[in-house]
């Protein structure tokens, strides 16, 4: 069992099998890369040198920065003011960076389990001068856009840091991936610092994997509201679970990244940055499709709803796919849950109902429907009544189709499988006005 005894947290039996099978799986590709001598000393700088920048911009992104990852590189290596931009971000990543060089040389002891004073270090580096770093506040702070209230004075945030060093000292030995959310979770409830606890909690995860093996890992400024909403649920009711699943996913992309490298090392051509640069216009194309499908979407149902008196909340996502996990579909391969949109429902007197949309890879009726062409595709998803994973595929609750893609390259016309695996193509706004449809009906029950 995950000993989560004297954290605020809690987990159901099914939720920790779920999560006990997950961990083999990661530990198994993990344990390949070793034993195929892939996971050598130059792949491992590979893989970091080209995040670095990435984990700074996107870490600091979420907390408002506006600067991109190559601003960021150039901010960091040559301390340059990025013109437009202002210039706190400008140190902020400077300091972030310099707190995640620290991290990877504490991550190389690994008979210390993290506690108080390493936390310290690491807070004290993102803050550079400012006031409070590496110091727990002794004033009252409040979360923005949480109900959360943290320990108010700093006799209480004392006394409950030292209830989180002594779990992460007791408990050792848990898996990474599991210390690591949690650690970061209830540093966050605790929000022991007067500034830069995300970060410093962003800071925590990396150096719990990295330290076990892991590659790092990258929340990234698109997963911000999902990021937030999984941290609000474990503040509310110790509800945990959400947080979990983030985490994993974010696991099984590093090392997804990490696999890439070990494989760009083992024979790199040039040709294929080009390549590259052409799979990122197709990644744009189909990112495009999808809002102005959404868009269309949400138009639709809040103009058919005004007329009842109901609402429609609509959720959508940035940027579902980055470039590797987008190559990973059209080479056929999964990739963790990507969230694309996310739709509710309300209409006085009847019940609500909610809908996600993700994106995976082709089925295998599609990808031979389109010329055994890969790629990715949207799927439906409804909410688990179990509570782990929180969303479950369900083509029976799909709201008209099971299965939406479009050919790579082409992103007006739509190839839609539906529930009896029949194939129909669709223009944007047909497409729209079915699942529009589909979701008023069943709203209504139908």
């Amino acid at each position: 069992m995950f000993n989560l005894e004297n954290t605020p947290y809690l987990l159901t039996l099914k939720t920790e099998s779920q999560l006990k099978e997950q961990l083999r799986v990661l530990e198994e590709r993990i344990a390949l890369l070793r034993l195929n001598g892939a996971l050598t000393d130059e792949t491992v700088r590979n893989y970091y040198g080209e995040k670095r920048f990435e984990q700074v911009a996107e870490s600091n992104a979420i907390e408002g920065s506006t600067l991109s990852a190559g601003e960021t590189e150039l901010a960091v290596l040559k301390g340059v003011t990025i013109t437009g931009h202002d210039p706190a971000f400008v140190r902020d990543a400077i300091d972030l960076d310099k707190a995640l060089i620290k991290l990877t040389e504490l991550a190389k002891n690994k008979s210390t389990p993290t506690d108080i004073q390493q936390i310290h270090t690491i807070h004290q580096l993102i803050l550079g001068d400012r006031a409070g770093a590496g110091i727990f506040r002794s004033v009252r702070v409040s979360i923005r856009g949480s109900k959360h209230t943290p320990p108010k004075t700093w006799e209480e945030v004392m006394t409950q840091m030292e209830v989180w060093q002594q779990w992460s000292i007791d408990n050792a030995n848990l898996p990474a991936p599991i210390r690591a959310a949690i650690l970061h979770a209830w540093l966050a409830h605790i929000h022991p610092y007067i500034d830069g606890n995300g970060r410093t909690a962003r800071a925590i995860t990396n150096l719990e994997l990295t330290r076990a093996g892991y590659p790092p890992i990258i929340i990234k400024k698109k997963e911000r509201e999902r990021y937030i909403d999984a941290l609000g649920e474990s503040d509310q009711g110790g509800d945990v679970s959400s947080f979990l699943e983030l985490i994993f996913e974010r696991v099984e992309g590093a090392l997804t990244g990490l696999e890439l490298s070990a494989k760009k090392m083992q024979g790199f051509n040039p040709a294929l940055e080009k390549i590259r640069i052409s799979q990122q216009k197709q990644l744009k194309i189909w990112e495009t499709s999808v809002k102005l499908l959404a868009s269309i979407i949400e138009h639709q149902l809040n103009s058919q709803l005004d007329a009842v008196k109901g609402s429609c909340n609509f959720r959508i996502f940035e940027t579902p796919l980055d470039l590797e996990d987008y190559v990973a579909v059209c080479e056929g391969h999964s990739v963790s849950k990507s969230w694309a949109l996310i739709v509710a429902i309300s209409v006085p007197g009847l019940p609500s109902i909610e809908r996600l949309a993700y994106v995976g890879h082709r089925s295998a009726r599609i990808h031979q429907h389109l010329g055994r062409e890969g790629g990715p595709s949207l799927y439906w998803a409804r909410k688990n009544p179990d509570g782990f994973p929180k969303w479950i595929s369900d083509e029976e609750s799909s709201p008209y189709a099971v299965e939406l893609t479009t050919r790579i390259g082409n992103g007006d016309e739509w190839h839609i499988r539906l529930e009896n695996d029949y194939i129909v193509t669709l223009s944007t706004t047909e497409l729209a006005s079915k699942i529009t449809s589909a979701l008023i009906s069943m709203s209504a029950g139908g």
